[in-house]
């Protein structure tokens, strides 16, 4: 885990940059299919989507986790391929754009997720 600072822009820059976010979206599809099908089942997105996005925090198994995943399995499907998964990665990126607005946000996350992934993009624009 790592202390950063993002704003909306960073997330925002990440998503615009089709190229790179659509690889490693892609990247982060092969690491959760798990059993190598091509598609995302709901015990593999269950798995790994935490991971993949998450700051830190704690998601409880309950009944509010099981209504947003199923909300995610009712609009893109049982069964999630590489193009619906990059849809829902960029629409919660999204969301968590909206959310935090212009002003600098301080956040704790995986070295290695898609958040990080955004700061270290937006970095490498700055140069």
């Amino acid at each position: 885990m790592i202390e950063t600072v993002i704003t909306s822009k960073t997330l925002i820059g990440f998503l615009s940059d089709t190229k790179s976010f659509e690889s490693i979206t892609n990247d982060y599809f092969q690491i959760l299919d798990l059993d190598k099908n091509g598609m995302l089942s709901p015990s593999e997105l269950r798995q790994g989507l935490n991971n993949v996005v998450a700051v830190e925090s704690e998601v409880a198994p309950g009944d509010e986790t099981d209504n947003v995943y199923n909300a995610i399995f009712e609009r893109f499907g049982e069964d999630l391929v590489p193009k619906n998964f990059r849809d829902l990665i960029a629409e919660i990126l999204t969301a968590m754009a909206r959310g935090i607005g212009n002003s600098p946000v301080i956040m704790v996350v995986h070295n290695d997720g898609l958040i990080m992934k955004a700061v270290l993009h937006e970095s490498k624009q700055g140069k």
